[in-house]
């Protein structure tokens, strides 16, 4: 029996899914706001395209909810009648604190639920391989059986909700707030810097406009997040102690500021091996074309 995916959102992730569904045979309809947007998706890989979220998710076998972060929830509960009994609801929010109570309201419903985490981009060719966290929802664990299964080729992690969310306030949304910083400040500036910019600047630029293609998912992740807050106070203070020494011009005090953050990060393991992944990333760089 060939199984219905309904993939509500035709963004980066949710492209990636619903080809994903796509090559294991998989009967694939997909949804979003943007509807020209969801029947290009649908003719690019031979999908069905359906007008909104509640046609696509009726009678399908799986429902992939990939929309933002902050319309997940309502998603959830729009869709909710037309569930079907033991399918299968997905989310892969980066945020989990937003949408697992929605989840909790369908499995009530006698719906398997389970809040995934793919920790890869739209560009990943393959599962196999890929670091996937699957979030504890409960005691029920019918839906992350289910996921397990499913995306079997993948490195499973199974989290808790809170330390999922914790975790991704530091490795998600501090970095992506810093690199669109970064793009704030120096966006005037590029053309000419780019004349004269080492690796340091192409590789710190080439982060932040590849962050920046995706506005919505990078706001989200940050305006959504309980945790980030207490982050961006330490990130003020860090820069509010660091701006008073350059501001005195005191370069020996700066030195010994970084001497005290090296020392600390030099207590990664993989500290020892920085310095030889950044010139293998920037030959990778400069030998690569567009054309």
């Amino acid at each position: 029996m060939v199984t219905r995916v309904a993939v509500l959102g035709s963004g980066g992730m949710g492209s990636w899914f619903a080809r994903f569904f796509r090559s294991r045979k998989a009967s694939v309809v997909v949804s979003d706001r943007d509807l020209r947007k969801a029947r290009q998706l649908a003719s690019r890989i031979r999908a069905e395209y359906a007008p909104n979220n509640i046609e696509a998710a009726r009678g399908s076998d799986i429902v992939v909810v990939a929309t933002p972060v902050r319309v997940a929830s309502e998603v959830i509960k729009e869709i909710l009648p037309a569930l079907k009994r033991n399918s299968l609801l997905l989310d892969i929010c980066a945020v989990k604190s937003a949408v697992i109570p929605a989840l909790h309201i369908a499995e009530r419903r006698g719906v398997r639920i389970a809040s995934i985490h793919p920790m890869f981009g739209p560009l990943a060719p393959s599962l196999r391989g890929r670091a996937m966290m699957i979030v504890r929802t409960g005691k029920n664990m019918r839906g992350t059986d289910a996921a397990k299964q499913l995306f079997r080729l993948a490195r499973i992690r199974l989290v808790d909700p809170k330390a999922h969310d914790k975790q991704m306030a530091v490795a998600l949304a501090l970095p992506h707030f810093l690199n669109m910083v970064f793009a704030g400040v120096s966006w005037k500036r590029v053309s000419e810097a780019r004349k004269y910019a080492g690796r340091t600047f192409n590789l710190q630029l080439l982060l932040a406009e590849t962050i920046a293609s995706e506005p919505e998912t990078t706001a989200d992740i940050q305006a959504m997040s309980k945790e980030f807050g207490p982050l961006l106070r330490e990130l003020e203070r860090q820069i509010r102690q660091l701006s008073r020494i350059v501001y005195r011009r005191d370069g020996t005090q700066l030195a010994a500021q970084y001497r005290r953050i090296r020392k600390s990060l030099s207590a990664d393991p993989e500290f020892r091996f920085a310095q030889k992944k950044f010139e293998t990333v920037c030959e990778a760089l400069s030998g690569f074309s567009t054309r």
